[in-house]
């Protein structure tokens, strides 16, 4: 059910989610959450809809890290909320499905310096100009989506930010913890 995208195959995203415009460096995660319009629903258990990336899948190392702890955020909200994870979506009263996907590389630019961009193009030779350290930043996308198995999402939503220090773990926790907080806001407290 999930497509692993990197900047050499842009393909679908989860159908249900919309990936989203580009976001800038300075600017915050631009969120787009499921608005559902089915009746209140309450359970206690959850499983994963999906196998989590690996190095042996192919994927490469980036979107594993990005995979391993978008896992990690999304797990550790549910457990807050008191819902209890089972091994088996035949198990389980509902399905957590995500995505991440590194949809891009852009040119990232200097955050402290605005007239830093205006004086370099992101197109250039290398060599021709001297370019800032960071291009080449990635812009992700995040899909989150719960609901039964086999039926449409009822919370989550789709993410997307320009990860200016994708090397930077606590950058990445903090962007993740934030989006998946915002995505989720909805869910409510095991019954």
């Amino acid at each position: 059910m999930r497509n692993t995208i990197n900047r050499k195959n842009t393909g679908l995203l989860l159908s249900l989610l919309l990936a989203l415009g580009l976001a800038a460096c300075s600017s915050p995660t631009q969120i787009e959450r499921i608005q559902s319009r089915g009746a209140p629903v309450s359970f206690q258990t959850y499983a994963w809809g999906s196998e989590a990336l690996s190095a042996e899948s192919g994927a490469p190392a980036q979107l594993v890290e990005l995979d391993s702890e978008l896992r990690q955020v999304v797990g550790a909200l549910m457990l807050a909320r008191g819902y209890r994870q089972v091994p088996s979506a035949d198990n389980a009263q509902m399905v957590v499905d995500y995505q991440i996907a590194i949809v891009e590389e852009e040119f990232a630019g200097d955050p402290q310096n605005e007239s830093w961009d205006a004086q370099f193009d992101s197109n250039a030779q290398r060599g021709v100009v001297e370019l800032p350290a960071r291009t080449g930043a990635p812009r992700v996308t995040l899909s989150v989506g719960i609901g039964p198995q086999n039926g449409m999402p009822i919370w989550g939503g789709s993410a997307t930010k320009l990860m200016v220090r994708p090397e930077d773990k606590n950058e990445r926790q903090r962007i993740l913890n934030n989006a998946v907080g915002d995505l989720l806001r909805d869910l409510p407290p095991a019954a």
